[in-house]
């Protein structure tokens, strides 16, 4: 099996890899938002994997208990948790990191509980206190985790994830460097693909695969047929085939703003601080999402960044519906790109990929609008 084929079936909830490890008697958390630190659940020696929701087709129940008018992702969560989609979990760790998703967490402990839940408060804002609040939350949660799983995570254990967690981190700025050439080496969606086997794989495994796909990459030919470079923003976005609709049409997707990308990997852990304090630091002061409060120029300033480090023709924000986070942010966003005379399309979607042939048109329709300039 190829390393790229690895990737793809890692995908799956469960995978190989996640029922290898319970049947090893290893112990798998789901999380929901990249602002919950997996280092301290690597620490506890357990699994960490990334809350999604890719086998859903229909939403009857969470409609019900969620209501229409909420984002796809939470009912889609919601629906394979009470179809027993999750069974392979022994617990889930949720935030306050939009309403949204602090309502998915009473619902799913209202109707399909789990062995453990944990609910990490996480700050709105950057301040000294702030962080020193956080940091708080973060030995609460470590020591909840001990409590709950009998385990001791000590200072060596965190700086041993601490570094597991950085080196994926580093590979992935090797990955996007790579992305900067007039040739870049990966589709958009292939590079989606490598973070959804990030949070989903033992970090020590993925690593080790990611590391040989890099080495394969950086001696590799790039891909030169494209009409238009894109960079991609908005809500959370864990199905390739979005991406594949716009690169489909001949824009390729060489860098973005997304929870599993750019916002991710940048920004590794101090190895050298005290290990929860780096933690708190990292994770607090990390490419701001719109959850942050007072941080939108910060933002705005990352996205100028990346259309001009990786060479950007144009910019899609695609918006989850019934989003409100990213409804507030494209709105500003959009005038700021328009201001720096940097073309933009916004594209509305579900969470489940559905009216690809409207996305098509207006995908065109965008791209001719970039050869025309």
């Amino acid at each position: 099996m190829s390393i790229s084929e690895t990737f793809r079936q890692a995908l799956s909830l469960p995978n190989p890899w996640i029922r290898e490890a319970k049947e090893e008697g290893k112990k798998a958390l789901g999380y929901f938002c990249s602002y919950i630190p997996e280092e301290i659940m690597t620490a506890a020696g357990l699994l960490p994997v990334r809350m999604r929701a890719p086998g859903c087709t229909d939403t009857p129940m969470g409609d019900a208990y969620m209501s229409p008018t909420t984002c796809g992702f939470t009912r889609c969560v919601l629906e394979t948790a009470s179809e027993g989609g999750y069974e392979f979990l022994d617990g889930v760790v949720a935030s306050n990191t939009c309403d949204q998703v602090r309502r998915l967490y009473d619902n799913i402990r209202f109707k399909t509980p789990f062995p453990y839940h944990y609910f990490l408060s996480l700050p709105h804002t950057q301040s000294p206190t702030t962080l020193e609040w956080f940091a708080h939350e973060l030995v609460k949660f470590k020591e909840d985790l001990e409590e709950h799983f009998q385990v001791e995570i000590g200072r060596e254990k965190l700086q041993e994830a601490i570094k597991a967690h950085n080196h994926s981190r580093a590979l992935f700025e090797r990955l996007y460097d790579l992305r900067k050439r007039e040739a870049p080496v990966l589709s958009g969606s292939e590079v989606l693909r490598f973070f959804l086997g990030s949070v989903t794989l033992p970090v020590q495994t993925f690593n080790a695969w990611f590391q040989k796909e890099i080495e394969e990459l950086e001696a590799g030919e790039g891909l030169s047929k494209y009409r238009a470079r894109i960079m991609l923003l908005g809500s959370h976005l864990d199905d390739p085939r979005f991406i594949e609709l716009i690169e489909g049409q001949g824009g390729l997707v060489v860098t973005d703003s997304l929870c599993f990308g750019n916002r991710f990997f940048r920004d590794p852990v101090d190895e050298t601080a005290e290990p929860i304090s780096a933690l708190a630091e990292r994770y607090l002061y990390k490419i701001p999402c719109p959850r942050m409060s007072g941080a939108q120029a910060e933002r705005i300033r990352f996205v100028m960044d990346q259309i001009r480090d990786f060479h950007v023709d144009g910019v899609i924000i695609q918006r989850m519906k019934f989003c409100p986070m990213w409804w507030g942010d494209a709105f500003v966003l959009r005038d700021e790109l328009k201001k720096a005379g940097i073309p933009c399309l916004e594209l509305e979607r579900e969470y489940l990929v559905s009216g690809a042939g409207a996305i098509k048109t207006r995908v065109q329709a965008f791209l001719e609008t970039l050869e025309g300039r």
